[in-house]
């Protein structure tokens, strides 16, 4: 059996779950391998930041994802005495969701694979695991087989995604190399669900004891998770056993009020692979990186990863675009992950610092920097730089929104009726202007831009109350990527034919 496709991801997890959803946007044609024989059904991420919410409420039915995901009321940092150090409420932000977004993985596996299951785009090749694959010319051909070892399949690709995680085959049969970013520690993972009756805080809290670190999660309803850092000289499997956990949780909870739904030992490991793009191979999610969990941006980096990519193979194979504009895959994605992991490894060291605290009785402000303590909470998602992003950006002095993230919210047209801006982007190229666009640029760009499919849209013919928004409209005409980032606003040195060319000579469009 032989097959050829656009594209094909490897690993269905939810990095491969995301990556299939957004390219079957596209009309690619698709296959999923994957060595499981169905999607996993137990917890593993339980957390999605704002701007992922906001990317997959444009799937098809998120109403029923969004209905069993939640917030919690607080994130808090405690000492082990139950004294507070630090509360915050969690409100919603630009991008229309909470910054902390609790789930139960199994129902965001459900919903994304229901959502392309009966898509003519992609076919599912579920037990089948990847055994080899090599390249001829610019076709790749790869060979899978059934976990009963009786059948193999080839398939013939022009990209491979690799979403098999953080023990890659493709990152490890390509003889790609990690850089160690010098953490790593065993934490043991305890999810639970409460009985009929019993509840706990809907709060996400870091307990910063210096005997044991430990998080206490809500994840959904009467779904809970505890996590709990091993200590030197523990015997992982002792410390997963039924009685062992009893003990660990018995501050909270009796054994009577609750099931183990998983107890596993992990890693929390700082890691990223020194090439995420070998030819027309990629690395996503895990197999790129991995995160220690202590900012929450595991998963939601991986799904970064495929908002970042995808968009530019659809010009690739679609549009018929150089593909020389893939190299800005790891060059936009790499800096900011650096800065991920760094925040997250500053949130762990602040954790065991306040736990220090406590023990040495310190004063927490002779005991944590101020400066660690902004690295430790700012730096997850933050843009790299206010002067200059590197990749598909345009890049001027007089203003910083290249590079930024369009606020999402809800505009009103002239017959009242009421749109939201994403629904306007329709996941292209867009220009948002002050008046009409055409007026702004020459023949030959609104002929690029018309092969782009581009969204036009004037202003004007709308009202809204967003003032982010109307601060970046009052700079400028605004070009936004594919994936709602700026790529540009028109300033007095630079008109919209002048930015547009530029972006033109990138994607080698002139």
């Amino acid at each position: 059996m032989q097959s050829n496709f656009d594209i094909v991801i490897v690993g269905f997890g939810p990095v491969g779950q995301f990556a299939a959803n957004v390219l079957n946007q596209y009309n690619l044609k698709i296959a999923v391998i994957e060595k499981s024989q169905d999607i996993y059904l137990k917890p593993r991420a339980n957390n999605l930041d704002d701007e992922i919410m906001r990317r997959i409420s444009r799937f098809n039915d998120f109403k029923k994802f969004k209905n069993k995901a939640s917030a919690p009321k607080f994130i808090e940092f405690n000492f082990p005495n139950g004294k507070n150090i630090q509360r915050n409420s969690v409100k919603k932000t630009s991008n229309g969701f909470s910054p902390v977004n609790m789930f139960y993985q199994p129902e965001l596996e459900t919903f994304l694979y229901q959502n392309i299951y009966f898509s003519k785009n992609i076919d599912f090749y579920f037990d089948n695991e990847l055994i080899d694959f090599k390249k001829k010319s610019k076709e790749l051909t790869l060979t899978t087989s059934s976990s009963d070892k009786k059948t193999n399949k080839i398939f013939k690709t022009n990209y491979l995604l690799a979403c098999d995680g953080a023990e890659s085959f493709i990152r490890n049969n390509l003889g790609i190399t990690q850089l160690d970013l010098q953490y790593n520690k065993d934490w043991l993972i305890i999810d639970i669900e409460l009985n009929r009756g019993v509840s706990l805080d809907k709060v996400a809290r870091q307990i910063c004891d210096p005997d044991r670190p430990m998080a206490f999660l809500y994840t959904s309803k009467t779904k809970h998770r505890f996590e709990l850092q091993l200590l030197a000289g523990e015997d992982p499997d002792e410390m997963k056993s039924k009685d062992t956990i009893s003990k660990l949780l018995s501050k909270w909870l009796k054994p009577s009020q609750y099931s183990i739904e998983r107890r596993e030992v992990c890693k929390f490991k700082a890691e990223k692979a020194n090439l995420w793009k070998m030819g027309q191979i990629f690395l996503l999610g895990d197999a790129a990186h991995q995160i220690p969990p202590y900012a929450g941006q595991g998963l939601s980096s991986g799904i970064r990863d495929v908002v970042n990519l995808c968009w530019k193979l659809n010009l690739v194979i679609n549009h018929s675009l150089n593909d020389s504009m893939l190299e800005s895959y790891q060059i936009e994605r790499e800096l900011h992950l650096e800065e991920t992991i760094k925040s997250s490894i500053a949130l762990g060291k602040l954790i065991d610092s306040l736990g220090m605290a406590y023990r040495k009785k310190i004063p927490l402000a002779d005991a944590v920097a101020p400066e660690a303590r902004e690295q430790a909470f700012g730096g997850s998602k933050s843009n790299l730089s206010k002067d200059i992003n590197p990749g598909i950006y345009f890049n001027s002095l007089e203003h910083n929104y290249a590079g930024k993230l369009l606020p999402k919210f809800k505009l009103k047209n002239k017959l009242d009726k009421e749109v939201d801006l994403d629904d306007l982007l329709k996941g292209n190229f867009a220009i948002i202007s002050d008046g009409d666009i055409k007026k702004y640029l020459n023949e030959k760009s609104i002929k690029i831009f018309k092969k782009l499919n581009t969204s036009l849209i004037n202003i004007h013919e709308y009202s809204f109350k967003n003032a982010e928004f109307r601060e970046i409209v009052k700079s400028g005409n605004i070009i936004v990527r594919p994936d709602l980032f700026i790529y540009g606003v028109t300033d007095s040195e630079n008109n919209l034919n002048e930015i547009s060319n530029q972006l033109f000579d990138t994607l080698s469009l002139n």
